[in-house]
């Protein structure tokens, strides 16, 4: 779907929001006395900030006067370290940026043209009237730029890196898809219908993730894994039912991590197979390499298992054995990351 003109920030710098959720905090509560507390601007710039706070999540309108949500109460209690942190994890969980940083992500260290983001932006956003098209653009721009997460080489917008305080980017939207291809409207638009044909089986997943990620052996498996994406320069994702998910080398992979005992890995690997095969039909991404992720070495009962993973259904298997993770030799120049 196109991200509404309502969604799209207009604020300039993400350092006068960041001011914005610390003035309601002090009290400020309408658009002129937010404005006089971060620079005295006039209200419609007020307007302005405070809009982009909401549609980070830390604000919301509550008859006429602007309250903190619970990210804003928990942003504007934190020190100015953590804050910076809080605020990057927020706009990273926005529709919008999530469209632009993948994007240039996709684009490797080549990056894109302004007029290439420009082209991009403006066919999956409503930026509104075409005489504000380059200066929401530029906007955008530059938050990335100041936040660390892009920078400029030569006269081209180049993706940096993931922030230590972001583990990874989680897509809230179900219909958002992971691994775009094309990067225009209509493969969005392709997606929200595909997902919305199949929110059922979306919705029973998300409920299962919910009770598994409730697991500390199971939030370890993802943590452990993230981080050796991002220290091979990727971005590790996930949305409210795929555990996580990287694009490597030109290469897509989907994870699913599951807690094991010596009584049931028989029984959570089915589940996991099933819900890889479903992941990958319901992202619309048929070449993904699928990798199951479990928390320990298989039983020698069930080692028959690990051929039938790897060449009856052609997936990866990942396990943790001491605090590394191990897979079976023939696959492991697949799995080169984890190293």
């Amino acid at each position: 779907m196109k991200i509404p003109s309502e969604d799209v920030i207009q604020a300039d710098t993400p350092e006068r929001v960041m001011a914005t959720i610390d003035a309601v905090a002090r009290g400020a509560h309408d658009d002129k006395t937010i404005a006089t507390a971060i620079g005295d601007l006039d209200p419609r710039q007020g307007r302005y900030y405070r809009r982009a706070a909401e549609v980070l999540g830390f604000m919301v309108r509550e008859s006429g006067q602007s309250v903190l949500t619970a990210a804003g109460k928990e942003f504007a209690s934190a020190q100015p370290p953590i804050k910076r942190g809080l605020f990057v994890r927020a706009v990273l969980g926005n529709p919008l940026f999530q469209r632009l940083f993948a994007y240039l992500e996709s684009r490797g260290n080549m990056g894109a043209a302004r007029s290439d983001v420009i082209k991009f932006l403006a066919d999956v956003a409503d930026l509104g009237a075409d005489s504000m098209v380059k200066r929401r653009v530029s906007s955008y721009m530059g938050w990335l730029e100041k936040l660390a997460l892009a920078k400029t080489v030569g006269n081209r917008l180049v993706f940096d890196k993931l922030p230590l305080a972001v583990p990874l980017v989680h897509y809230e939207a179900d219909d958002e898809p992971i691994f775009p291809n094309r990067y225009d409207l209509k493969e969005y638009q392709e997606q929200a219908r595909r997902v919305a044909s199949k929110q059922e089986a979306i919705e029973y997943y998300v409920d299962r993730a919910k009770r598994e990620r409730a697991s500390t052996s199971h939030e370890t498996l993802v943590s452990m894994m993230a981080e050796r994406l991002r220290q091979r320069g990727t971005v590790p994702k996930a949305n409210r039912y795929v555990d996580l998910s990287a694009r490597l080398n030109e290469e897509d992979y989907l994870f699913e991590m599951k807690s094991t005992t010596e009584d049931n890995p028989h029984s959570q690997i089915r589940r996991g197979i099933s819900q890889l095969y479903e992941y990958r039909y319901i992202q619309n991404v048929e070449k993904a390499k699928l990798v199951l992720v479990i928390e320990n070495p298989l039983p020698k009962k069930n080692q028959w298992i690990e051929d039938y993973l790897l060449n009856d259904r052609g997936v990866l298997l990942v396990w943790d054995g001491d605090g590394k993770f191990h897979c079976p030799p023939s696959i492991r120049r697949q799995l080169e990351f984890l190293s």
